[in-house]
């Protein structure tokens, strides 16, 4: 297919897709340029060749736009598949993991605004999915990503010190506050009568403090327990659900 004049061109992930009318389908998509936007897919159920298979969900294309990106009225003019991560689809665990994340996007991601840091975290998350072999590894790529993708909105938890005193003790065992959005001392749990706080040690809140720094590119170096890890992934969805009025998958 040749490529239309004036079309709009950028890298992208299939978010998910709705059929529309008799043969057309709307695509939602994360891309590098704009963020997250939808555009409709001519013909998407009748010619399986025209998109060569770049609109099955996870899938990471260049894609081609005709009209303004960021408006309803915007239709696929041709795409050019990247990669269709083929892998995560065979597997149960992989798909579940690679859902999880794509909800955590669609849902927290404020449409046709531009994240290109989310996008890459996102296809750097999908690549190891891809490859990872263990469930308990799994999760907790799930977890490091949920940390960095609430740190890039600006969700951070407070975790280096009291989020009413400051106090900052290493050592010390600091209750996580949901309400108060990170971490209390004993005297402030106590002077603010935050029954409902989760106790964290200092293991566990240097972990939250130093996930955004953690590299990807070196996930084979990356260690956490996997009865914390699963309690971290617990506690931080239920944050991120708190704060932003948004139920999330765990």
């Amino acid at each position: 297919m040749s490529r239309e004049r004036g079309s709009h061109s950028s890298k992208a992930i299939v978010l998910s897709t709705e059929d529309f009318g008799e043969a057309d389908r709307y695509v939602q998509l994360l891309t590098a340029r704009w963020g997250v936007i939808s555009a409709l897919a001519k013909s998407a159920r009748k010619s399986k060749r025209r998109y060569v298979g770049g609109l099955d969900l996870f899938c990471h294309d260049e894609i081609f736009l005709r009209g303004e990106p960021r408006d309803k009225g915007a239709y696929l003019v041709e795409l050019k598949v990247l990669n269709t991560f083929v892998g995560i689809r065979e597997d149960l665990d992989r798909v579940t993991a690679a859902g999880k994340a794509v909800q955590w996007i669609k849902k927290l991601l404020p449409a046709n605004h531009p994240h290109p840091q989310i996008y890459s975290l996102l296809g750097q998350t999908l690549a190891l999915i891809e490859k990872e072999t263990d469930p308990a590894r799994l999760e907790l790529l799930s977890l490091l990503f949920k940390m960095k993708l609430l740190a890039e909105l600006g969700l951070k938890p407070r975790v280096d010190s009291c989020v009413k005193c400051g106090k900052q003790e290493k050592d010390q065992i600091y209750a996580f506050d949901l309400e108060s959005g990170g971490v209390l001392c004993g005297e402030c749990l106590v002077k603010y009568r935050a029954q409902n706080a989760t106790r964290v040690d200092a293991h566990t809140r240097s972990f939250m403090d130093q996930a955004e720094n953690l590299k990807l590119t070196l996930w084979n170096q990356i260690q956490l327990e996997e009865d914390r890890t699963q309690f971290l992934s617990r506690l931080v969805t239920q944050f991120a659900s708190y704060h932003t009025h948004v139920p999330l998958p765990v």
